[in-house]
């Protein structure tokens, strides 16, 4: 008889155990939909724009040893977002135990292979779980507003630690490319995952290591403008300009309907704290005995297309090399027909920073 009362006991409280861990399964997704409701895209066009985006690791190599799909979709999906316009930079997080697995440098190889430049790429070697990558992306990336890439039901989940943690996020998916067991087994692992990562936000869970913080550059905007209509200028190499740099490589725009030239002069100017621009100094190795400095350029002449563009490579081996950041400009004349012998030319500038 006591067996058979412990035996209904146990039974009812295994019963009500069950119950407990559905009933919670079924709150902690009702959260993550509703959280995730409106912020989860699936084309590139429709996403707003974030500075940053949050590309989630995972390995690049299936159980059998082939590309694994959610890995080569997440790359094509980051890949597909930076060539629109749609972030600067990405962090690629991810899992990096043992020198044998590393999945951030595998991402970086992969998205520098889909043309995303190596300078907006960050690494994240401690994304060991999703909350890791999440945080630190605010942490130690001091992120405030992100665009997560994975699958949809990760994303969910990605988004929901987002809010919980103070960051404003959006999400696009890649694509999930797999057969409905699959799918039933990848939901219910899911849905368990979804269990933790609620236990983790009420403990407030943090991430295994955090660390020094990490600057994400600002993407300066040049400002290009010139003494004549029609022709304008910017620097197109190195992206982001720093001392000392060996060479420019600029592009002219002729937007009248007849030819423009240029030719090898040019001139760098630096903003001083009293808004004027002077010229920078030129290295005192070219001076002669007087104290005199003259620095030739070729008398070679460039055209520049009605409505089209011309690159140039600026070097400026002239000028000394210890630069200090601020704002600078690079000034090239031009001339529009009739071609002037003694006229005053005109000059297109653009102004750029040296960080």
């Amino acid at each position: 008889m006591k067996a058979k009362v412990l035996f209904k006991r146990i039974s009812a409280s295994l019963g009500a155990f069950v119950l407990l861990i559905v009933a919670f399964t079924i709150y902690a997704n009702v959260k993550v939909v509703n959280a995730s409701y409106g912020k989860i895209f699936i084309s590139v066009d429709s996403i707003p724009y974030n500075k940053v985006a949050l590309l989630l690791g995972t390995n690049p190599l299936n159980r059998w040893g082939r590309p694994n799909s959610y890995f080569t979709n997440r790359i094509n999906t980051a890949a597909a977002l930076y060539h629109a316009g749609k972030v600067d930079f990405i962090i690629a997080s991810g899992d990096n135990h043992t020198k044998r697995y590393d999945e951030p440098s595998a991402m970086r190889d992969s998205l520098i292979a889909h043309g995303v430049p190596e300078e907006r790429i960050l690494l994240d070697f401690a994304g060991f779980r999703t909350l890791d990558s999440v945080v630190r992306a605010k942490e130690i990336f001091g992120c405030d507003s992100i665009t997560i890439i994975s699958q949809a039901d990760h994303n969910a989940r990605a988004l929901y630690l987002a809010e919980a943690y103070g960051i404003n996020a959006v999400a696009i998916s890649a694509p999930l490319r797999a057969g409905r067991w699959v799918r039933i087994r990848l939901a219910l692992r899911e849905w368990l995952a979804r269990d933790k990562m609620l236990l983790d936000i009420w403990c407030d869970k943090q991430p295994h290591f955090l660390g020094e913080k990490i600057e994400i550059p600002e993407l300066v905007q040049q400002k290009s403008y010139s003494t004549a209509s029609g022709m304008t200028i910017k620097i197109v190499e190195p992206e982001f300009i720093n001392a000392p740099f060996d060479s420019l490589t600029v592009e002219f725009t002729n937007s009248r309907k007849e030819e423009g030239m240029t030719g090898e002069w040019f001139k760098i100017e630096k903003l001083s704290s009293g808004g004027i621009w002077e010229e920078m100094p030129i290295d005192r190795k070219y001076e002669n005995e007087h104290g005199e400095v003259s620095v030739m350029f070729n008398a070679i002449g460039w055209i520049v297309e009605p409505r089209n563009t011309l690159r140039l490579t600026v070097r400026p081996w002239f000028y000394k090399q210890d630069r200090q950041s601020g704002t600078y400009r690079l000034a090239k004349t031009f001339h529009y027909p009739p071609y002037p012998t003694k006229l005053k030319s005109d000059t297109a500038y653009v102004e750029f920073q040296i960080r």
